[in-house]
């Protein structure tokens, strides 16, 4: 690769490494998946939507195969609605606040699942072609495109942080109104949900990372919404 190449490889490949490595990081140092709330992510969401004078909107556990069948209602995985871990009750608390921000869940959240899927289809392409111009002889143009789907993806994400990171601020000042957790808690929360905020950036590198445990029969590390 020229230098201009490794510019961009640099600021596209170089800057998700970074948040990979943060995300994951945090992850590991916070998650405390042993550890148990006194709260479910039911009640926490519950809380949130009252907050919004969302009394009306009832909390249901849901299998994620399922449909819902009403626009009214705030569906939950079960994990997450009976869940008293970190994560669980950030994601209660994060699709409440979206419930009571949005007048169509239902049509966000399937746009959301299909911007991933566009993410990790769009960055698996790049490598892909990124490795084929780098060692195949006569397809060194291969290498503008694989940066150029690098950089599509790092537009996107970029694009949608402000968003990801106005939910990770709300979503906290909501915990910390609840009166639920101590001070040790409302830290692992904030660094949870931060790294929730800023974990599309290593989507560059997290998405074939996770693609490979997945062949090996194993779950990445995934932070939804």
């Amino acid at each position: 690769m020229n230098p201009v190449h490794w510019l961009f490889f640099i600021g596209t490949v170089g800057v998700s490494l970074v948040f990979a490595l943060y995300g994951q990081w945090v992850l590991l140092k916070y998650k405390a998946s042993t550890y148990r709330t006194a709260v479910t992510g039911c009640e926490v969401s519950r809380f949130v939507l009252d907050q919004a004078g969302l009394l009306h909107i009832a909390v249901t556990p849901i299998e994620p195969s399922e449909e819902p069948s009403s626009m009214e209602g705030l569906f939950l995985d079960p994990k997450v609605y009976e869940g008293r871990d970190f994560l669980s009750l950030l994601r209660a608390a994060r699709l409440a606040f979206l419930k009571s921000q949005l007048s169509n869940m239902t049509f966000w959240v399937r746009l959301k699942k299909r911007m991933a899927f566009v993410i990790r289809f769009t960055v698996l392409s790049g490598w892909i072609l990124l490795a084929l111009g780098c060692f195949v002889p006569g397809l060194r143009f291969l290498v503008n495109l694989g940066l150029g789907c690098f950089s599509v993806v790092m537009g996107i994400v970029i694009f949608d942080l402000p968003f990801e990171m106005e939910v990770e601020e709300k979503t906290f000042k909501l915990l910390k109104q609840s009166g639920h957790f101590q001070i040790n808690e409302m830290l692992h929360l904030k660094k949870l949900n931060r790294a929730i905020a800023l974990w599309g950036v290593a989507s560059i590198v997290r998405a074939p990372f996770n693609k490979c445990l997945l062949l090996l029969g194993k779950k990445g590390t995934v932070y939804e919404l």
